[in-house]
Order: C-alpha cells, then sequence, then structure tokens
C-alpha cells in the first residue's frame, strides 16, 4: 500500500496569485502568514525552477532568507508552495507520493489550477499578485 501524505492544516489567505509557466497560467494563493507575507513583499518574481526532488517537486530560490518564524512542517500537499529556510527556496509539490516532505519546510500557499505541467516544465516562471 503506497504511503499517504498528511496535508497541512488550512490557513487563511493573504492573497490570490497568478503564477505564468512558459505558455500556462495558474491561479493560487499565498496563506496569510509571516513567511509567506515576506514572499508576497518580493512579487513580481520571476525565477528560475529546478528539480531538487524528481517525480515530487520543483523549486526556485528567493532573492533574499526570510527571517526563521520556527512553524515548519514536513507535511504537505499536491500543489502546495513551501518555503525552505536553508535554500532559500521555494518548492512547488506536483505529486503527493510520499509520506512527508524530504526537509522541514514551511507552507506558505498553494496553487489551485492543475499543476501537472511541472511536470515536466523547468524554466522559469513568473508570481504575481492576481489582478482583480
Amino acid at each position: 500500500m503506497p504511503a499517504m501524505n498528511t496535508p497541512p492544516p488550512e490557513e487563511p489567505v493573504l492573497m490570490e496569485i497568478t503564477v505564468t509557466a512558459g505558455e500556462t497560467v495558474l491561479e493560487g494563493v499565498l496563506f496569510d502568514n509571516e513567511t509567506a507575507q515576506a514572499v508576497s513583499a518580493m512579487l513580481p518574481l520571476t525565477v528560475d525552477l529546478w528539480h531538487p526532488a524528481p517525480g515530487f517537486a520543483r523549486a526556485f530560490d528567493l532573492p533574499e532568507q526570510i527571517p526563521d518564524t520556527a512553524e515548519r512542517t514536513r507535511n504537505y500537499e499536491r500543489g502546495g508552495l513551501a518555503y525552505w529556510y536553508e535554500g532559500p527556496s521555494v518548492a512547488i509539490f506536483y505529486s503527493d507520493h510520499l509520506e512527508q516532505t524530504i526537509v522541514e519546510v514551511v507552507t506558505i500557499g498553494r496553487i489551485t489550477s492543475d499543476i501537472s505541467v511541472f511536470e515536466e516544465y523547468g524554466s522559469s516562471i513568473t508570481i504575481t499578485e492576481k489582478e482583480e
């Protein structure tokens, strides 16, 4: 029987975002926590993706490290966005086949659109606050 992951608890939404990967435009949210607020202050953001965990997640580096708020977890969900302090990097989980994340992270948001594009796409993405 495959391992079952435990999604993180629901969090209030800070803002809606748009993630553009090539020709694909995805919708998502950033949660209202201290770490996500720091990421939101960096938007708009165009970053190159890298593949820290093939078959599981893509990631991108942030231009600066966010202060440690000690709310780390190994729980995640498919489509989740999670910050890794040591990077400083953000992971995009495009699979949910692992029981938990490989490193401890802080959940900062979720892509609400179909994220299967990240199974193959590995170039740059642009993240912006969604316009009303």
